[in-house]
């Protein structure tokens, strides 16, 4: 049977540019006006999950938006239409007087797709001492002038113009070191330039400043996958992906590492996962299940989910290899 195609991705994972699961557009009436979206995480850093939603109030620093609120979903997760690019929002969930204190954060508008996370205050009795902080509450102490150069940086990566990004996001992080964030999106720039070593010491170096931050997690991972270190690789993917769970970049990649580490009975759930939360964006997780299934010689779901790849990715480089091993893999099912 030929070889399947080699392994080719690169995942980019930044919640205001680089992050492809958030997808939304601006306000053609207003191309100031952005839709923000968002997920509440519970103090320990696990992603919310109620019976209902949690209701939040909103108001706008400059004046520009009047007091509101709205609820989350029962999974913490929120949208909020006319957001005005650039400005900043002050965010207040009410105490519970059980899991969580009076949560209140200011937040900022950045990017062509803006994602923003909040992290619920613990108790101060409960509160362990070791509780890590997240990259939303450190992203409330980056100095205006290294925000800026952030915002920059950003808009220049989304053009294209990743030489002046990668000078933004360098000042923006000389400005001030511990900015996750601009580590994060600076090691995306390197792994694309093919400077793997130095994305590495950035991500390290990220999670050691906040370790609930989760694309830096995820990052590392890919970095780490990418130089064929899978076992090392997975703690991190797993982290990313239990801070996480409804990603289905990270789902994609941490099964893709386990295939590639001969772990197929923990990989095969979670690239499903990764498919039924991506769809056909992701449909390089049916063409390693397929990988899978016939390592199991279970040869009609291999067929299937080869078959499943190809009408999802029907101008796949590889397609025409790839049919004639869907021929094969169908007479093997059927002797």
């Amino acid at each position: 049977m030929k070889k399947f195609l080699p392994l080719l991705f690169l995942l980019v994972f930044f919640c205001r540019a680089a992050s492809a699961q958030v997808a939304v557009g601006q306000n053609p009436s207003n191309p100031a006006s952005v839709t923000l979206r968002g997920q509440v995480y519970m103090p320990g850093g696990s992603p919310y999950d109620g019976t209902v939603g949690l209701r939040i109030q909103l108001s706008g620093e400059d004046g520009r938006r009047p007091p509101d609120s709205f609820f989350t979903d029962s999974k913490g997760g929120f949208v909020i239409s006319g957001m005005s690019q650039g400005a900043s929002y002050t965010l207040v969930v009410e105490s519970d007087g059980r899991n969580w204190a009076t949560t209140k954060q200011i937040i900022w508008v950045l990017g062509p797709r803006p994602y923003v996370t909040l992290q619920l205050r613990a108790l101060e009795s409960t509160r362990p001492a070791t509780s890590p902080v997240s990259v939303a509450e450190l992203n409330q102490n980056v100095p205006r002038n290294a925000r800026k150069e952030y915002e920059t940086a950003v808009e220049q990566l989304t053009a294209g113009d990743t030489a002046r990004a990668r000078k933004g996001f360098e000042m923006a992080i000389a400005l001030y070191p511990d900015f996750v964030e601009a580590r994060s999106e600076l090691a995306v720039v390197l792994m694309r330039e093919g400077n793997l070593a130095g994305a590495e010491i950035l991500l390290r170096r990220a999670i050691e400043i906040d370790t609930a931050a989760v694309h830096p997690q995820l990052n590392l991972g890919l970095c780490l996958y990418r130089q064929q270190r899978y076992s090392e690789a997975l703690p991190f993917l797993e982290r990313g992906v239990q801070l996480q769970p409804v990603n289905p970049n990270g789902n994609l990649v941490l099964g893709m590492t386990l295939v590639m580490a001969g772990d197929d009975g923990r990989a095969e759930p979670v690239l499903r996962k990764a498919y039924e939360q991506g769809g056909k964006r992701y449909a390089k997780a049916q063409l390693y299940l397929s990988r899978i299934y016939t390592r199991q010689k279970k040869y009609d779901r291999a067929a299937e989910a080869l078959d499943v790849y190809l009408r999802d990715v029907p101008d796949e480089p590889n397609a025409e290899s790839l049919r004639a091993t869907l021929v094969k893999l169908r007479a093997a099912s059927h002797p």
